[in-house]
């Protein structure tokens, strides 16, 4: 069934350490995309195993609502890439990382930025059919366009790590991903949304 999350492949976001960038998407995702009908989920390239999430990035999540529990930082694996129908990276240079630990799924993977670059352009898109997993159509049509959207500078488009660094450089990262973030939910949340209430009739 259309929003059986037991079944369906998920958006998985992707950094290094897995403690700062990633579950911060991933938690905000989750908090403005709820009931998606597919699950969102966090690894890291170099992931700090077991680790929960870095005490910047948890508090930065509580101011704005966002759940920060049952979290432990993972490593990127060739499973966790084949269980995801969208894969989210930081930096262009991860979704390099990514592709590397799975090729085959190269055509899944997207930077944020230019993920969400993609997304404004979204009123190109082919229709989404209602009677199928929306999903894997998203990714689809976003892969489509990537010939049609000029990729923009990678300082325009890279997250930066804030890890260890000022608090100035956290709040540069997480602007950067609400401002993505902003983009993707604005054309996906009506897709979803639609998909859900078809699969429930």
């Amino acid at each position: 069934m259309l929003g059986d999350s037991t079944r369906a492949r998920g958006i998985l976001f992707v950094c290094t350490g897995n403690i700062c960038r990633s579950p911060y998407a991933e938690r905000r995702l989750r908090q403005l995309l709820p009931d998606p009908g597919v699950p969102i989920s966090s690894a890291g390239t170099g992931a700090m195993v077991d680790s929960g999430i870095e005490d910047e990035t948890s508090e930065a999540l509580r101011r704005l609502g966002a759940d920060v529990t049952d979290y432990a930082a993972r490593a990127v694996t060739p499973q966790l890439v084949d269980g995801a129908e969208l894969v989210l990276t930081m930096t262009r240079a991860h979704r390099g990382d990514v592709a590397r630990v799975r090729p085959s799924a190269m055509r899944r993977i997207f930077a944020l930025g230019d993920f969400a670059d993609l997304c404004r352009a979204s009123q190109t898109w082919r229709p989404i059919a209602l009677t199928h997993p929306w999903l894997p159509q998203v990714v689809a049509e976003a892969a489509a366009a990537r010939g049609t959207v000029a990729p923009r500078d990678l300082s325009e488009v890279d997250v930066v790590d804030p890890y260890g660094r000022s608090a100035r450089t956290h709040t540069e990262a997480f602007d950067r991903i609400e401002s993505f973030l902003d983009v993707v939910v604005a054309a996906l949340g009506t897709i979803a949304g639609s998909s859900r209430v078809r699969s429930y009739r």
